[in-house]
């Protein structure tokens, strides 16, 4: 066995399945308050953005990592005042959302750089372990801390009571907006964070690639466990980092080889209909004192 190929392999996963794990963890977290983001997509694609401006305008890799959080828990906040607030149905107001990023990207990226569908190379990157960003690692101990909040602590377990049970939460004093808001903001900080383990040193139009749906489906797979979620998101990630090596050795069109990924993503979606269970409240809007 070539073993420098394998570490080559498994460091590619990762680095590869990363953004997804973050993603599909911040989806976890709004899910399990009872709040359905189908934005991780269009939150990806703006705090991938606001990355590299960041990075280059304050010389830091980690202050672009800070500004592309707080980007993310931005266009978290507009997709749980208009869902969580104003009622909205969930799916509607993500797609909103991702059609929204798509425009609010390429306006950005013209005032920031000067061109619509591009950046400027950002020399500001982040330290690499193994040859993998570093970020893709710290996902391990990232996913450990989301399994013990959600299931160890008071947070937690009043959040994913808004999930389940809005109005026992309700009854027994839990703030049921507060804490839904608190898990759409968390998920779009998780956003901004795998954003930055796509290609920080520069910005392109459509760089997420579908990734974020793709996490929509880890979330599915994972059955709302930010464990099981991840592991998913490594199915996913590895599935795209076999096409990507041996793309060129299989003796097919390489466009079947590059829809690998997307074809196990609803293979395993249809699979699962009707087998996992969302949180009960999932998607459904609460009102004070509804039956």
């Amino acid at each position: 066995m070539d073993f420098s190929f394998l570490a080559y392999f498994l460091g590619r996963g990762l680095e590869i399945s990363a953004p997804i794990g973050y993603a599909a963890l911040g989806g976890v977290y709004s899910e399990r308050g009872g709040v359905v983001n189908i934005a991780l997509e269009g939150i990806m694609q703006v705090t991938a953005l606001t990355l590299v401006w960041g990075a280059i305008t304050f010389h830091s890799a980690w202050a672009g990592l800070l500004v592309a959080i707080i980007t993310g828990m931005f266009m978290g906040l507009l997709h749980a005042v208009v869902t969580v607030t104003f009622k909205v149905d969930h799916v509607v107001s993500g797609v909103a959302i991702n059609v929204f990023a798509i425009g609010f990207s390429r306006f950005l990226c013209q005032n920031f750089f000067g061109a619509e569908t591009q950046s400027k190379i950002n020399p500001y990157l982040f330290p690499k372990w193994l040859g993998v960003n570093c970020l893709a690692f710290i996902l391990v101990g990232v996913v450990i801390v989301a399994w013990f909040v959600l299931k160890k602590t008071v947070f937690g377990l009043r959040l994913r009571s808004c999930g389940e049970n809005p109005q026992a939460a309700d009854t027994l004093g839990v703030n049921v907006t507060l804490m839904r808001y608190a898990g759409v903001l968390i998920s779009g900080a998780l956003c901004g964070i795998g954003s930055a383990t796509l290609f920080a040193d520069e910005w392109t139009q459509g760089i997420v690639a579908g990734r974020g749906f793709i996490a929509l489906a880890a979330v599915i797979f994972g059955r709302w466990n930010p464990v099981g979620a991840v592991l998913a998101s490594l199915l996913f990630g590895y599935a795209d980092t076999f096409r990507i090596v041996f793309e060129s050795k299989i003796p097919i069109p390489p466009q079947f080889v590059q829809m690998f990924p997307y074809v196990l993503a609803v293979v395993v979606l249809a699979g699962l209909v009707g087998r996992s269970r969302a949180p009960a409240w999932d998607g459904r809007n609460y009102e004070k004192g509804e039956d």
